[in-house]
């Protein structure tokens, strides 16, 4: 049987990523499998989870033909998902830098409320509510650092025909619905945004739990969540049928959570075209029967007497047992002049809202399948374990393990190896460039040069070995007479080396158990770019987007 990835599953998974980034940043699981009380070893699936974002890859990209990495037409190869990528991307490593707790958070794409566009009905039978199709836009905007859903598109006095632009931007109370349709439109605050989330990029935005909200903002206050409890705000159309008829009507009976069963003192009228029935609209018999669409139902409906919801004047408490549970349609159809031969096939869906509302946890109504994670690399870090270096790539890293930690920095992690020169020469080391291949006499080891540092008399160079053809992995060996150049047999920038640092911080491969050298720790993502260019004096603000 074919699996279905539901809107359901990903926001789940982007949930426990979120959650095990947090709980990890926490160390709540960082006791040692001997603890035996609440560390690894009472966590036996969860391992060493210490999440990390790694810039990398000071080295070129190979040519496209005839196509080089400076050309305006290059295009960046993409990862394939193989495993030599991954191994790429470790052994590429200039450093990592860890995952604060508050730094990773679920995200929505921004769909910023513009004048004109249509909009989407929030319907939860509809598996394309959240996304954009042909002129339609997504069911749910950002605004004045809020987030809304529609909760109606049909609200129009008369000359329905199809969903009409927006032109007035949604304002409602507190997590409430707004007072009166405008342009067709009924709005329901759901979220609160923070202007100031490091998170916020030009097309995606966080949204917190509640919790996270000050008291002031949460929907919980003032019981705001409770305003559209067991609201029914849309008959969805999955299946239109055929062969409907002017005749049809459609009956509808409620349920409420205390087991009563209802029959709504409002009418649901299909619209048909071409004996399929394309729409239904919720009505109110009290009012004008020239309402074409459900403007009137929304305007001046009392909702309470409509059994859509039951609330209180000061709209502040409901009683849970009669909220709506749930709600089922019948659909008649005698046919044209009562006869037996009535439209069949059709298919209806009501959106009925939390029985705690649709604000009380956005994060379950919303698209957040979106996780966001930031992490800042201030200069080279106090330790100059993030050296001023190009980087081509971005990655996240997961369960890998310090072996170094002689600077005591204790978040930001140097990933590159090392040799001391012996008898560097200056003027050749000053004309080398990141990603330049570099040669031991002798030794046969090709590696690329990332950068050098001189202090105290000592000169050492930082280096870096992947798969790449032009390079191999044989690590420079100790010795005064094997020199260092750009060329296999000259053009030197030492006459040797005099030691090697081949445990940095953090080492692209560990023992493991009883396994000596293998690879330190799971790429989960990463990204590949065009180089960006790094200074000592710049902050590079990280964020990753990774969709579920």
């Amino acid at each position: 049987m074919a699996a279905i990835i539901t809107d359901h599953f990903r926001r789940n998974q982007a949930r426990l990523l979120v959650n095990d980034i947090k709980a990890s940043a926490s160390g709540s699981f960082s006791d040692t499998e001997s603890s035996g009380t609440g560390g690894v070893g009472a966590y036996p699936y969860r391992g060493n989870n210490r999440y990390a974002i790694g810039l990398g890859k000071s080295d070129s990209w190979p040519n496209a033909g005839s196509v080089t990495e400076g050309d305006a037409g290059f295009v960046v190869p993409a990862p394939t998902g193989i495993r030599q990528d991954d191994e790429d991307v470790i052994n590429n490593l200039f450093t990592l830098k860890d995952i604060g707790g508050t730094s990773v958070k679920q995200m929505i794409a921004k769909n910023v409320w513009t004048t004109g566009r249509k909009y989407k009905v929030y319907d939860s039978g509809d598996p394309d509510a959240f996304y954009a199709t042909g002129d339609l836009y997504p069911c749910y905007v950002t605004h004045n650092n809020s987030v809304y859903i529609v909760l109606s598109n049909t609200a129009i006095e008369d000359g329905f025909t199809s969903v009409i632009g927006s032109t007035t931007a949604p304002s409602t109370p507190a997590y409430g619905i707004s007072a009166a349709p405008t342009q067709g439109y009924v709005w329901c605050e759901v979220a609160k945004l923070d202007a100031n989330d490091d998170l916020i990029t030009n097309q995606f935005v966080p949204i917190r739990k509640n919790e996270e909200l000050a008291t002031s903002d949460q929907p919980l206050t003032g019981n705001r969540h409770r305003l559209t409890a067991g609201l029914l705000s849309h008959v969805g159309v999955a299946s239109g049928g055929t062969g409907y008829s002017s005749n049809t009507t459609i009956t509808a009976t409620i349920v409420k959570n205390n087991g009563t069963v209802t029959t709504p003192a409002i009418s649901f009228v299909p619209i048909i075209s071409g004996g399929v029935i394309q729409r239904v609209d919720i009505r109110d018999p009290q009012n004008s029967p020239s309402d074409t669409g459900s403007y009137e139902f929304w305007n001046g409906a009392d909702k309470s007497d409509a059994e859509l919801m039951v609330i209180n004047a000061d709209n502040s408490t409901l009683a849970i047992a009669d909220r709506i549970k749930s709600i089922n349609f019948v659909i008649d159809d005698p046919g044209p002049g009562g006869s037996a031969e009535g439209g069949s096939g059709a298919l209806l869906s009501g959106t009925i809202a939390p029985s705690t509302g649709h604000a009380h946890n956005a994060i379950d109504i919303l698209p957040t399948w979106f996780v966001g994670i930031n992490v800042d690399f201030e200069g080279t870090e106090d330790d100059g374990d993030a050296p001023a270096i190009n980087f081509r790539q971005v990655s996240l890293l997961k369960n890998f393990v310090r072996t170094d930690d002689s600077d005591g920095s204790a978040n930001t992690l140097g990933a590159l190896k090392s040799i001391t020169l012996h008898t560097p020469q200056s003027s050749a080391l000053g004309n080398l460039s990141q990603g330049q291949v570099l040669y031991q006499q002798t030794s046969g080891a090709k590696f690329y040069f990332d950068h050098y540092v001189t202090a105290g008399g000592t000169t050492t160079l930082f280096y870096h070995q992947n798969s790449d053809g032009e390079i191999n992995q044989i690590d420079p060996v100790a010795n005064n007479a094997y020199g260092i150049g750009t060329a296999l047999n000259g053009n030197q920038v030492s006459a040797g080396v005099a030691t090697r640092n081949l445990t940095p911080e953090y080492q692209s491969r560990v023992a493991s158990g009883t396994d000596a050298y293998e690879f330190n720790g799971e790429v989960i993502f990463h990204e590949n770019r065009k180089p960006f260019t790094r200074s000592a004096s710049q902050t590079e603000e990280v964020k990753l987007i990774i969709q579920l």
